[in-house]
């Protein structure tokens, strides 16, 4: 995937999603991915959410509400979608500095950098 498909966001505003309860939680955009046609936020949460750790990102579907000027994010349940663009979102954050050291890197076995 190239770079220009993944959108780091580098802003302090935050989005408000509702749970099944209909209360309000606050996310921080931490980048954007577009992986097999779709699009994918990467969020963070901006305050203490149940269920996620405070340096954790969740992944949502983006969708666009053709009616309105606001946006739908559906939480992605199917773990491989979810890994291919997490792993998709990590390959643009850290081209350029890799080390070359790919224990625990999801792209090592892409890795043109690996230490013999």
């Amino acid at each position: 995937m190239d770079n220009e498909k993944v959108q780091f966001i580098d802003d302090d505003e935050t989005i408000t999603l509702y749970d099944d309860d209909n209360q309000p939680m606050e996310f921080y955009e931490v980048a954007v991915v577009e992986y097999e046609g779709a699009l994918y936020a990467l969020l963070q949460p901006a305050e203490k959410v149940e269920g996620i750790e405070e340096d954790e990102v969740v992944i949502f579907r983006i969708e666009d509400n053709e009616d309105d000027e606001d946006s739908f994010f559906y939480p992605v349940d199917d773990d491989a979608i979810a890994d291919a663009v997490f792993e998709e979102y990590l390959r643009a954050a850290s081209d350029g500095e890799c080390d070359g050291d790919c224990s625990g890197c999801p792209s090592a076995e892409e890795c043109d950098s690996k230490k013999d």
